[in-house]
């Protein structure tokens, strides 16, 4: 099979079809934007309500430009659901350029509608097309980069198909910086073209807005009080590597994550799904069903494909259209592998992963499907999604720090050992507009003796030094509700926390209902 098509000519009734799932998709993102929204999400809408460091190293223009688009809005509408409506935006933005690319390089009989619902209804770009987070905006652009990049590598543009290829990729890349791998791919493509006339010069022109990467860091500058040097400009773009907060050795752990992680960017399996499934058993119809039709959409494509000889969606294309066709594929396949070694490399960060559904189906696309098996996977995508992500996250308390935050306003003497302490601080940021937090709210007990310069002895000793002084010392990361997620995985449970804590008087004085079960308030004594 050859991987080459002209520019699709789909029939109004496939329009139609498109259209459908474009909107259909941005209308659940808008209307089923998530109610428990993650740490970074309330430190970046707490940043744009309060204009604080709308400048940050790894995604250097997303809360500038989250700040803009609440300018557009009235004062009264609240910072972290317009941001979410940002991104529910995006979303359908990057479906709309998906399709673009879907008819160019799929050819007039590739089902760019179902296509377009496999990748759209993935739990990761459904996740964060609901969230105030940083990956939706950036893989607008790098989608708009490619688009530009298939009009100049298949003749359809000039030199300005070029300049705004890298213009979209530079773009994206200040967005966040791991889409700096998208835009490195299209480089390349281009350079390691073979035949392709002018590519020196076209290698040139995409490089050219490249430059405005480096400006944008050296004018930041000034918002973090760096000197305009070398060293502050490198350790400034490379802030969260000298932090620490990037990058992990491989190991059985690490690939265990990714693993992890590649299948929750297709479906949503987590500690909620099974807590789910035991408070609503009704739901395991839902599971069966989408599991049903994923193995009908199986055995129809094996049918098709045994019943079908093999050959390309249309017959082979010749000269500047093939040969674009062929280096698409071949650029597309090497960006889905830089960046899945990038999330690799990030120990198995999910959310590097959100743009490899649109890339697996720019790739699956030029060759023959048949209709229905895709469309049928993409709908059970859609219906899994929905019911154990999406819906869930809506109209569920799966969190619920109100009532922690009004009791830390009461107790200022106190301190708390939380196990989310940076979603607290986050969210008294936001609700105060003043960025350092108070200074007892610190990590869980298993947590904070893993801190640097820290051991279990001497978290003990200050524990003992803060009951002696008579302040009250609380915690939150015992006994709550048993969901196993990535924080679990990494950080301990229960056994972990109570081992730092033999010989201590451990007491329940509150709770905060949920909807998988109390948060407890334990008083360590």
């Amino acid at each position: 099979m050859n991987p080459t098509a002209p520019p699709s000519t789909s029939s109004p009734r496939h329009a139609r079809a498109e259209w459908t799932v474009v909107l259909l998709l941005t209308m659940l993102a808008l209307l089923l934007p998530t109610h428990n929204s993650t740490t970074d999400a309330w430190y970046y809408a707490a940043c744009v309500r309060h204009g604080h460091e709308l400048l940050l190293p790894h995604h250097l223009l997303y809360n500038a430009v989250g700040w803009l688009w609440t300018q557009l809005l009235p004062a009264s509408v609240d910072a972290l659901a317009a941001l979410k409506a940002m991104n529910a935006l995006a979303f359908g933005g990057c479906l709309l350029v998906l399709r673009s690319l879907l008819r160019s390089v799929g050819g007039p009989a590739a089902p760019v509608a179902g296509w377009l619902l496999v990748a759209g209804s993935s739990f990761g770009m459904l996740r964060f097309a609901t969230e105030n987070e940083t990956y939706i905006l950036p893989l607008l652009l790098s989608l708009l980069a490619s688009r530009s990049w298939w009009r100049g590598i298949s003749g359809q543009g000039g030199a300005d198909s070029w300049v705004a290829a890298g213009a979209w990729a530079a773009g994206a890349a200040l967005l966040h910086q791991i889409h700096a791998f998208w835009g490195l791919g299209l480089l390349l493509g281009i350079v390691l073209s073979s035949g392709q006339k002018g590519r020196r010069r076209a290698a040139g022109l995409y490089m050219l807005p490249a430059l405005l990467v480096p400006a944008a860091y050296v004018a930041a500058l000034p918002t973090w009080d760096l000197p305009f040097t070398p060293t502050a400009f490198w350790r400034f773009v490379f802030y969260e590597l000298y932090q620490g907060h990037a990058g992990a050795a491989p190991s059985g752990h690490t690939l265990l994550l990714t693993g992890i992680s590649l299948l929750r960017t297709w479906v949503q399996l987590h500690g909620t799904t099974l807590a789910l499934l035991l408070r609503w058993p009704a739901l395991a119809a839902v599971a069966l069903l989408c599991t049903g039709l994923m193995l009908y959409a199986g055995w129809s494509w094996w049918k098709s494909k045994r019943e079908a000889a093999p050959q390309p969606v249309v017959p082979a294309a010749a000269g500047s259209v093939a040969e674009a066709g062929k280096l698409f594929f071949r650029t597309h396949l090497l960006i889905l592998l830089l960046q899945l070694a990038c999330a690799l490399w990030a120990a198995g960060n999910a959310e590097f992963m959100v743009m490899l559904p649109p890339l697996l189906v720019l790739l699956l696309a030029p060759y023959r499907w048949p209709a229905r098996p895709v469309a049928v996977a993409g709908a059970a995508l859609l219906l899994w999604n929905l019911t154990f992500g999406l819906l869930p996250a809506h109209l569920l308390r799966i969190i619920n720090t109100a009532p922690l935050l009004a009791r830390i306003s009461r107790g200022p003497a106190a301190y708390w050992l939380l196990a989310d302490p940076n979603l607290v601080l986050n969210q008294l940021h936001y609700l105060t507009g003043r960025p350092a937090g108070p200074r007892s709210v610190l990590p869980a007990p298993a947590l904070l003796a893993r801190k640097q310069g820290q051991s279990p002895e001497q978290f003990r000793e200050w524990l003992q030094e803060r009951l002696a002084a008579g302040q009250p010392v609380y915690t939150d990361a015992l006994d709550g509700p048993q969901l196993l997620d990535r924080a679990r995985l990494t950080q301990g449970g229960d056994e972990a926390q109570r081992h730092l804590l033999q010989g201590f008087q451990l007491a329940r004085t509150d709770s905060f209902p949920t909807s998988f079960g109390p948060v407890y308030l334990t008083e360590i004594r």
